[in-house]
Order: structure tokens, then sequence, then C-alpha cells
């Protein structure tokens, strides 16, 4: 049993650990710049649109005082959706590079 926790850390491999983590590192980055961008632009059309059926609700006269208000609060619960998840993500994007974190740091002690 000790032969095997001994190779796993004199591993040939260990060299290359900071060369994987590194390349993980610039695949979370890519995905980061992806998702920002796609999001913004999700977004850039909701509020258009948002704005758009905003500026009907008011000009309305034939839509009930209720029906108008009712609208302002589905499109304020789709702000706060959008920003609850954009946080969700951004969340998990900072713990996958804390981890990437603790591996360097691991991988700087081991060698």
């Amino acid at each position: 049993m000790t032969t095997s926790t001994t190779t796993a850390t004199t591993s040939p491999s260990l060299p290359f650990r900071g060369a994987m983590i590194d390349a993980n590192r610039r695949a979370l980055d890519f995905q980061k710049r992806v998702f920002d961008t796609s999001f913004d632009m999700v977004a850039s059309m909701q509020e258009r649109r948002e704005e758009a059926i905003s500026k009907w609700t008011e000009n309305s006269e034939r839509l009930p005082t209720e029906a108008k208000s009712l609208v302002q609060e589905w499109i304020r619960l789709f702000q706060d959706g959008r920003s609850s998840y954009r946080s969700a993500v951004d969340a998990s994007f900072g713990l996958a590079n804390s981890y990437l974190d603790s591996l360097t740091a691991q991988a700087e002690e081991s060698s």
C-alpha cells in the first residue's frame, strides 16, 4: 500500500500538472468570456423587449390598470431572475478559479 502512495507522489506526470492546470484555467477563461458575451446579448434583447412592452402598456387605453401593474411586475421578476442567474454563474466561475488556485498551490509545493 505504501508503494502506491510513494509512486503517486513521485510520478513522472507531476511536471505536467502545472501545464494542465494552466490549460484548464485558459479553458475556463474562454468559457467565461463566451458566457459573458452570450448573456449580454440575450439580456440586451430582453431589455429591448421589456421597453417595448412597457411603452405599449403605458399607451394602451383599453388595458386595465391591474393588467398594467401585472406587466410591470412581470418585467421586474424577469430582471431579478436575470440578475440572480448572472450572480450564480459568476459565483460558480469564481469557485472553479479558486479550485484551480488551490491546485496551483499544491503543484508548487510538490515541486
